[in-house]
């Protein structure tokens, strides 16, 4: 299932639910250029776009590599003016992202021949900016979740794409020395006073609070303290929260 929320008029997100999560990608609408944040799943994803991109060209850009954020470009109506991602994002392609292809086609014959990997062409170590026309999107390397993981920044709005350096109702932990950095960047971004709005690839958004409560999550785990999770939690998260306290003990008896 795929439902487009509006945002605001030049802003929109679009949600795909997946058998175990959902996933969210981004439209900014500027005044010369558009740009996508993430493709999602699959290449029939990306039809749903198309009327609110109309004839203005448009960048892409991957949050990161894993399949459920790069899947859709094949499905893309034109060709992008650029596919924009962290320098390790690109790396991936050659190796994560089409194992992770091959073994997604193995598991389920027919299900995925119609996704092509498009690589970004367009990367970056810290920092990028995109002039869309009346609106800058300014991409950060954030890595955490995962070392290509970016953020995007929209000033004009104040608003923090998170993709899966945020998510609500926890995130994904995969390498526990991670999460001091991951945290203290998430911090730096929590005391931007002109934050208004977080939209993170999973989860509900609000105004703040997936930003404030990613930070409460990640620093539960670094202190080893107990984190007060939704009484009513998915089974994903579930699984996910007992690994990541897993990553955090076995990081530990590693530094003994």
């Amino acid at each position: 299932m795929r439902q487009i929320h509006q945002i605001q008029p030049q802003l929109h997100a679009l949600e795909v639910a997946l058998p175990d999560f959902s996933v969210r990608g981004v439209v900014i609408i500027g005044e010369r250029y558009a740009a996508i944040w993430d493709t999602l799943v699959s290449p029939a994803d990306m039809a749903a776009l198309q009327p609110l991109v109309g004839d203005k060209a448009f960048h892409v850009i991957y949050s990161h590599a894993h399949y459920d954020h790069i899947w859709g470009t094949q499905g893309l109506w034109a060709t992008p003016l650029s596919i924009c991602a962290h320098a390790n994002c690109l790396e991936q392609f050659g190796g994560d992202a089409q194992r992770t292809l091959q073994q997604m086609r193995e598991e389920a014959p027919g299900m995925w021949d119609d996704v092509i990997l498009h690589p970004p062409d367009l990367t970056f170590d810290t920092r990028l900016d995109l002039d869309l026309g009346g609106i800058t999107l300014e991409l950060h390397h954030l890595p955490g979740h995962s070392e290509d993981c970016i953020v995007g920044w929209l000033p004009d709005w104040g608003v923090l794409l998170g993709g899966d350096a945020i998510e609500t109702p926890l995130p994904v932990v995969n390498d526990a020395r991670s999460i001091r950095p991951w945290l203290q960047a998430l911090e730096g971004w929590a005391a931007n006073p002109e934050l208004r709005l977080t939209i993170p690839s999973h989860g509900v958004f609000n105004g703040r609070r997936c930003l404030e409560s990613t930070i409460g999550y990640l620093r539960c785990l670094l202190d080893g303290d107990d984190f007060d999770l939704p009484a009513q939690l998915d089974p994903f998260y579930r699984d996910t929260h007992k690994q990541n306290l897993q990553l955090v003990k076995a990081d530990l008896l590693s530094d003994d």
